[in-house]
């Protein structure tokens, strides 16, 4: 219940705040996070230096910590969707590519946005609201359950909907389709358990098929579309042209593609990869955790 009450207070504090002090408290969270959470430390370190190899210690301590930062700053935004209006939203949101969202809205057969857990896609997506077809994403449940529904709550508060990681949900996703709407779905985390073999970043992992199945099932084109974050806290959001997903014999194939766009963005922003949980297999972890965490914290320059 502890987290519930933090976000509870946060949402009633940080959109009272000045933007910058917002953030500078945010970004002393993320950094105090950081300092005295070893077991996130780990996780968060074995996946950067995935992203990072080979890389310098001064580099790889740098970039967890944005991590932690980045995501606390996330989470500042989240917490203040619900006093953005579409008006600021597109101040701070520079769109690259919309012609090929359009483009592809235009195909009638529902659009799938496969996106990762890059930059800040809770709050970029909210730039959609505006337009005149539903549009909605998947959420990872969060414990306890009132911390879920409030969350769920934030993200849903300018029009977007957001269903459960599960069937169910993916059934409300393909309604969605069915109705010439987009659905969001991220592509860098197995997060149901139903992976398939993929390479990402030089090395074997189970990444999830949803964009791919979503796409197969529905006949929805696919658009790949990657936040990131300014150094003003603004954001840029990139979308590439639309893919045709069409053959079941290919399902593998296809994940593969979508895996390198990802691993393009990341590659070029990885202190915005937010993911604190695991991507690579129990073995990698368990030959890398210790002396990655170790190295995170290390003030050594060599």
């Amino acid at each position: 219940m502890r987290k519930y009450w933090a976000f509870r207070v946060a949402a009633f504090v940080f959109p009272r705040l000045p933007a910058r002090l917002g953030y500078f408290v945010a970004a002393l969270v993320g950094n105090i996070i950081y300092l005295t959470a070893p077991r996130s430390r780990r996780v968060v370190a074995v996946n950067a230096w995935h992203v990072l190899r080979p890389v310098n210690r001064r580099t790889f301590r740098r970039t967890v910590r944005r991590i932690f930062v980045n995501t606390s700053k996330n989470y500042y935004d989240l917490v203040c969707v619900p006093s953005f209006d579409l008006a600021r939203l597109r101040s701070i949101v520079a769109v690259h590519g919309w012609e090929h969202f359009e483009s592809a809205l235009a195909h009638g057969r529902g659009v799938v946005v496969a996106t990762a857990h890059l930059g800040n896609f809770d709050l970029v997506a909210q730039i959609m609201t505006g337009l005149n077809v539903p549009v909605a994403g998947l959420a990872e449940p969060l414990q306890p359950p009132q911390l879920f529904r409030f969350v769920n709550g934030l993200r849903t508060s300018r029009g977007l909907s957001f269903f459960p990681v599960g069937y169910a949900g993916l059934k409300a996703l393909i309604r969605v389709l069915r109705a010439g709407g987009a659905v969001g779905v991220a592509c860098d985390r197995d997060i149901q358990k139903n992976g398939v073999p993929a390479p990402f970043m030089g090395e074997l992992t189970a990444l999830p098929p949803g964009p791919v199945d979503l796409a197969l099932h529905t006949g929805a084109l696919v658009v790949p579309a990657f936040s990131v974050r300014r150094s003003n806290n603004a954001f840029d959001l990139y979308m590439e042209p639309a893919l045709s997903f069409t053959q079941r014999s290919r399902r593998l194939e296809y994940v593969r593609e979508l895996a390198g766009y990802v691993e393009r963005y990341v590659r070029a922003y990885p202190d915005q990869w937010v993911v604190m949980e695991p991507v690579w297999h129990t073995e990698t972890r368990r030959n890398h955790e210790a002396p990655l965490a170790s190295m995170a914290l290390d003030r050594s320059r060599t």
